[in-house]
């Protein structure tokens, strides 16, 4: 209860300090949250931290790093569908979007591409008569996307760092969560394996910690009819 309290109120101070317009604070705050997250393994909170901490950049004009954290924010996003597949659908078809979101907010093409195949591979398994809305939902978030990335670096607030000092605190952060990220996710994915080669197919070999890795069927690729088909995301 002692650990989901700090949880609560690191992120709560970071919502604090950003209504405040104090957005190096904040963003310092965020940053920290998402650490602290990590951690836990946390992975949807962390995202959600790391992509505010973009946004409180974004506001003063660091689009460069405001970047590297959106795109760290998909790719958690993306982390937490694939662990969380075997446990979650819903959830998992959940954070490919939002991954597939941020993946294009920072034009990141291969990898939008990558994590729009995931969703409509795992959507048309879950509803097969519903396939045209699964191409529909895509398109008309990344439409919203691009009128959000078209106002991201139109509207300044006219917030200006306190300090150099302040700028660098800042960059050391994002170094030190980027490279968390990495040996996290490097760590977590699940990996894929080829079923029956030793097993039998209804077994489920286990990392470490217990987590199924992906099967085969997962990683399947889309029939041509639908490789065009999801072109219109595209």
């Amino acid at each position: 209860m002692d650990s989901l309290t700090d949880e609560l109120n690191s992120w709560f101070n970071a919502v604090r300090l950003e209504d405040a317009h104090d957005y190096t604070s904040a963003a310092l705050a965020y940053i920290g949250d998402a650490a602290q997250c990590l951690a836990k393994r946390h992975f949807v909170r962390a995202a959600m931290s790391v992509t505010s901490a973009a946004n409180c950049l974004a506001a003063f004009s660091d689009i460069e790093d405001a970047a590297y954290l959106y795109s760290a924010g998909a790719q958690l996003y993306e982390l937490d569908a694939d662990v969380t597949l075997g446990g979650s659908i819903r959830e998992s078809l959940w954070s490919l979007l939002h991954s597939f979101e941020y993946f294009t907010l920072v034009s990141d093409h291969v990898s939008a591409e990558r994590v729009s195949k995931k969703y409509a591979d795992l959507a048309r398994r879950v509803d097969r008569f519903d396939k045209p809305s699964v191409f529909e939902v895509l398109k008309q978030r990344r439409e919203s996307v691009l009128v959000a990335r078209s106002n991201l670096s139109s509207s300044p607030t006219g917030y200006v760092p306190k300090s150099i000092k302040d700028t660098d605190r800042i960059k050391r952060a994002i170094r030190s969560l980027l490279q968390q990220i990495q040996s996290l996710t490097a760590a977590t994915r699940p990996k894929p394996r080829l079923q029956g080669r030793g097993r039998g197919l209804d077994e489920e070999e286990e990392d470490e910690e217990g987590i199924p890795y992906a099967t085969e069927d997962y990683f399947a690729y889309e029939s041509e009819v639908d490789t065009n088909e999801r072109r219109i995301v595209s």
